[in-house]
């Protein structure tokens, strides 16, 4: 008699295919055959036998043969297990990569235990001890926050979020209305402040707004914590996560995010969330490889799976190759050292290996990445998108918002500029409260500056809140212009804003540079007209290939045609640059190709004066500028130029990084 144990390593476990396979296998040789697994004992012969063990993927079994064949017979149904029954098992996931950088490591799944909250009442007598209660709890949560804050918090930017987790427990609507439901309704303290977290959550939620609704993730996380003080429940067990984890949850908090990087694990993926979310943001901040919005991740990913996440193109693998697992731990090896030398450029200015300056800016979204953008001494905000503050929303912004977060954003950046590129909604930005028609080609209708003379009105309620918070460093730019006539209509209405404030005695800074993006054929061809009425031009490569080439960029089925270093786009930009440098204003890129390091001495050959970027590629881009040589990147631009193809192009930059690695 052999025994052997055994263990299932196929992703699908004993469906009816590998117990298939281990029936006719068992069948072939002289030996009584039978598999155990816990308590059942099952004839190895018998198809539903097998099936009926259930043994899912990492069950372990024991194999059991008594016979002449038994050895023949062990060895041949250890092959099956051992080749996973022929099954392919490396997975790969998609998601959205918001925080970047490789983790390797053990899957650990994590799974929030739920508050069970009784809808108890409590006697009158009881009022006062529940009240203290409530007080009492209160106040532990926020020696918590204040934990964090000192022993976890990475970053100003953190820091002003878990401030803002302390500000909802101190916010007197709150203590006032949960003590009101236990005076008056006689609430126990859990069902009172279950009931108000309720509610503000559903207000939040019918914003219908990605942004807004993201932070609802901070009253959430506030209940969680509060919650877990008054029922003494103790909150998920962090114990097993150690620095070989990669955790996944259904989604994650702020907080959780500070505690689960205090257990130094590699990485990690939810199902849900968004770029712009707080516990995205801290990620970035911690630079911990995060992934979001993966909807079949906790059916597909088993605790105890070996996984990687790409913080750089989104992709999950799990149950890797062997061949993918030495790829990604020779990348991950590679970005580690990489990120230690990137850490060391920061204080240095963006300057060409032989001299020349390149102005190196950031975009940002939403204010929460300016921690970020002053952390890594960017020399100013070469586009701060608006959008976020119209899109999907009920209601408009007024002045006074926005004159707050733009002043904000001013002092805190000061002395560097900060470029506001006026709203640019449309297209693929529908905003609802600006009552935008349904168009049948949006990307040709109704959008960028389009939208702002359609609503004048709010419009120069932006404009406004823009001159009345420049304290000198605020330039204005205008989105999609494609001819100097909206130009000088948008300045008038400018100079209309700057003398109604004055006449109102409002404070504002009239002196205020004015610039004009370049996405749009037309506005390339008269770019010399455009450019003697602005104080510099910003080009947005992203929809400047879409229009120069009719591709739309968000559609797979054409994506082939979209081709960012076309001789037609290349020859655009040099043609914008020259008439800007005629008029004498700067020139800056804003769309991707300035993120992409492979393009970068392209640009500062075409003589780019500025490159605008992500927060998080602002150092590998400063980098790639320190090893580029000005007047190398001409002589190749040079070249470029007298190509008729974008595949030749490609060729010339392709041999052109390999010769410069």
């Amino acid at each position: 008699m052999i025994r052997k144990k055994i263990k299932v390593t196929n992703r699908m476990g004993m469906h009816a295919r590998p117990a298939t396979m281990i029936v006719k296998a068992a069948t072939k040789y002289r030996a009584e055959f039978h598999i155990i697994k816990d308590d059942m004992d099952i004839n190895g012969r018998s198809i539903m036998g097998v099936m009926t063990l259930a043994a899912e993927y990492n069950s372990e079994l024991e194999l059991v043969a008594d016979g002449v064949d038994e050895e023949f017979l062990i060895k041949e149904i250890s092959e099956l297990f051992a080749a996973n029954f022929g099954e392919e098992q490396m997975k790969i996931l998609k998601g959205l990569a918001v925080s970047e950088g490789i983790a390797i490591g053990k899957a650990r799944i994590i799974e929030r235990e739920k508050h069970k909250i009784e809808r108890k009442l409590i006697e009158k007598s009881e009022v006062t001890k529940e009240l203290e209660r409530f007080n009492g709890d209160v106040k532990a949560a926020l020696a918590e926050i204040d934990s964090l804050i000192d022993n976890y918090a990475a970053s100003q930017e953190h820091k002003d979020i878990l401030t803002t987790q302390k500000m909802i427990l101190q916010d007197p609507e709150f203590v006032n209305r949960v003590g009101k439901q236990i005076r008056n309704e006689l609430c126990s303290v859990e069902h009172a402040v279950s009931n108000y977290f309720t509610e503000v959550a559903g207000i939040f939620h019918k914003m219908n707004n990605d942004f807004y609704a993201q932070r609802v993730s901070d009253y959430e996380d506030v209940a969680y914590r509060l919650l877990s003080h008054t029922l003494k429940q103790r909150r998920s067990n962090l114990a097993d996560l150690d620095e070989n984890s990669v955790l996944f949850m259904e989604n994650i908090t702020p907080s959780f995010v500070t505690r689960v990087f205090a257990k130094r694990i590699q990485g990690l993926a939810t199902v849900q969330g968004a770029r712009n979310s707080h516990s995205s943001i801290i990620a970035r901040s911690m630079q911990l490889p995060m992934l979001v919005g993966i909807p079949d991740l906790l059916r597909e990913v088993k605790e105890g799976d070996q996984v990687i996440l790409d913080g750089f193109s989104g992709d999950m693998l799990i149950d890797p190759t062997e061949e993918e697992l030495q790829k990604y731990r020779k990348i991950y090896e590679q970005e580690k050292s990489y990120q230690s030398k990137l850490q060391k450029l920061i204080d240095l200015k963006a300057v060409t290996a032989d001299g020349k300056k390149i102005k190196l800016l950031s975009n940002i979204e939403i204010p929460d990445e300016l921690d970020q953008v002053v952390r890594l001494k960017s020399e100013g905000i070469g586009l701060f998108r608006t959008e976020f503050l119209f899109i999907d929303k009920n209601d408009l912004p007024d002045e006074n918002e926005q004159y707050e977060i733009y002043q904000k954003i001013a002092a805190k950046i000061y002395p560097e500029t900060v470029i506001i590129r006026t709203i640019d909604v449309g297209g693929d930005k529908l905003s609802s409260i600006l009552n935008l028609r349904k168009e049948t080609n949006p990307n040709l209708g109704c959008r960028g500056i389009r939208i702002s003379f359609q609503n004048i009105a709010i419009f120069q309620q932006q404009i406004r809140a823009i001159l009345r918070a420049n304290q000198g460093n605020i330039s204005i730019m205008f989105p999609m212009i494609s001819d100097v006539d909206e130009v000088i209509k948008a300045k008038e209405i400018i100079a209309e804003c700057c003398r109604e404030l004055q006449s109102q005695k409002v404070e504002c800074n009239e002196n205020i540079r004015i610039g004009a993006m370049i996405e749009v054929p037309s506005a390339v061809i008269t770019s010399d007209a455009i450019a003697r009425e602005c104080d510099f031009l910003s080009i947005g490569t992203n929809d400047l290939v879409q229009y120069t080439l009719a591709v739309d960029r968000d559609n797979e089925g054409v994506a082939q045609y979209y081709k960012t270093c076309h001789p037609s786009v290349l020859r655009s930009i040099k043609m914008t640059v020259e008439n800007a440098h005629k008029a004498g204003i700067p020139v800056a890129v804003c769309g991707e190709m300035a993120s992409n390091l492979k393009y970068v001495k392209l640009l500062i050959g075409l003589g780019v004066d500025e490159l605008s970027v992500s927060p998080g590629r602002l150092l590998r881009v400063k980098d790639k500028i320190l090893q580029t040589d000005y007047i190398a990147a001409r002589k190749m631009i040079e070249k470029v130029l007298l190509e008729s193809s974008s595949e030749q192009i490609k060729a010339i930059i392709r041999k052109d990084n390999e010769e410069n690695i």
